[in-house]
């Protein structure tokens, strides 16, 4: 029969090896095609949080959200991933705290506690700071005792690491005090405001204001 309009299908051996290298092909681009969206050459680290800097400043926090999260993924395959991480890692869980997303910025700030700890130790003054920062975040939950917790701890660190005077600490006093006042423990609350305000003003002095 002549004059067939269409093409068969066949099943020979040569027609499945171009079969197949076709769709070897078709994977082949695939691949690549998801390497240049995910993993876009022009997307380094330094413009990834460029970009969520600028975003964020602008309180544009879903996008800043999207650039830290990036970051953080490029930041944790680099073989300078230390000081990156930990930088990427922090913007992000303050852009989930603006946007009281508290359990996914707990989740955040527990491994950054943990990688300071692994890498500088548990007395570390970054430690000290990040138990602050979780602290903050349980107090805006409700968890009132396991933000005292974190905060007793935080000042101790950082009362062995530099004096009762220094104005980390006073930082790590007014948070407690604030506290304090929520749980009902008022008279505690204000001596701490007293050692904050003094150290505050011994601060001021210092700096000439």
């Amino acid at each position: 029969m002549t004059g067939k309009a269409w093409l068969p299908f066949y099943t020979g051996s040569i027609s499945m090896n171009k079969i197949k290298l076709v769709a070897l092909l078709v994977a082949i681009l695939g691949t690549l095609l998801f390497f240049k969206t995910h993993f876009d050459s022009s997307e380094t680290w330094e413009n990834l949080n460029k970009k969520g800097l600028s975003a964020y400043h602008e309180s544009r926090y879903v996008e800043a959200e999207k650039h830290f999260l990036k970051a953080v993924k490029l930041a944790e395959i680099s073989s300078k991933e230390g000081h990156r991480l930990y930088f990427s890692l922090n913007q992000l869980a303050e852009v989930y705290r603006i946007q009281s997303k508290f359990t996914e910025a707990e989740q955040v700030l527990k491994q950054l506690l943990e990688s300071y700890k692994k890498y500088f130790g548990p007395k570390h003054i970054n430690v000290a700071l990040t138990l602050n920062n979780l602290a903050v975040n349980y107090r805006a939950r409700g968890k009132f005792e396991e933000s005292e917790n974190l905060l007793k701890q935080a000042l101790e660190i950082l009362e062995e690491s530099f004096d009762s005077n220094h104005p980390l600490v006073g930082n790590i006093l007014e948070h407690y005090a604030h506290l304090l006042h929520e749980m009902g423990r008022h008279s505690e609350a204000e001596r701490l405001e007293s050692r904050f305000q003094k150290i505050s003003s011994e601060t001021n002095k210092f700096e000439g204001r």
